[in-house]
C-alpha cells in the first residue's frame, strides 16, 4: 500500500510504500520511503511478522482475511506443526490457535493468511483463504 506522510527531516511529502511478502518460504515486511522535498530515500525489508503499525495500515487498506480448514476432518498434529514451525509460538499458544483455527478460522492480512494456508497444506491440512466475513469453506469469491 502507498501513503503520504510528512517527512521528519524537511517537512515535505514523504511517500511510503508498505508491504508484506513471502520469499524463500519466509514471511517478511518492508517500508520503502521517498521524499520529494529533500530526496531522502530508504529501502528496508525485515523477516518475520510485521509490527503492529504496519499490520494496522495493511488491514485498513485491504481488509481482514481469514484462513479456514477446507474440510471437516482436521488433523490437530498438522495444525500444531504448521503453527509452530516458524518458532514464534509456544505449544500452549499453538494449541489455542489450532482450536480457534479449527472452529472459526484465524484472521490477519492477506499475505499472512496465504502464508499460513500454504504451511497448513504442506502439513496435509486443506485450507482456504477469503475475506474475514465469508462463511466457513468459502473462498474469496464466496464459493
Amino acid at each position: 500500500m502507498r501513503r503520504t506522510t510528512e517527512c521528519g527531516r524537511c517537512g515535505g511529502a514523504l511517500l511510503e510504500d508498505i508491504g508484506q511478502f513471502v520469499r524463500s518460504g519466509r514471511l517478511g515486511w518492508g517500508i520503502d520511503t521517498d521524499c520529494a522535498g529533500c530526496s531522502l530515500v530508504s529501502c528496508g525489508d525485515e523477516w518475520g511478522p510485521a509490527p503492529a503499525s504496519v499490520r494496522r495500515a495493511l488491514l485498513a487498506e485491504h481488509g481482514t482475511f481469514a484462513v479456514r480448514p477446507a474440510g471437516p476432518a482436521v488433523s490437530l498434529v498438522g495444525l500444531l506443526r504448521a503453527l509452530r514451525e516458524d518458532g514464534t509460538r509456544s505449544l500452549a499458544e499453538a494449541r489455542r490457535l489450532a482450536d480457534e483455527l479449527a472452529a472459526t478460522g484465524l484472521t490477519g492480512t492477506l499475505v499472512e493468511m496465504e502464508f499460513l494456508a500454504e504451511r497448513l497444506r504442506h502439513r496435509g491440512v486443506a485450507a482456504v483463504v477469503g475475506p474475514a466475513g465469508a462463511g466457513p469453506g468459502q473462498d474469496s469469491a464466496g464459493r
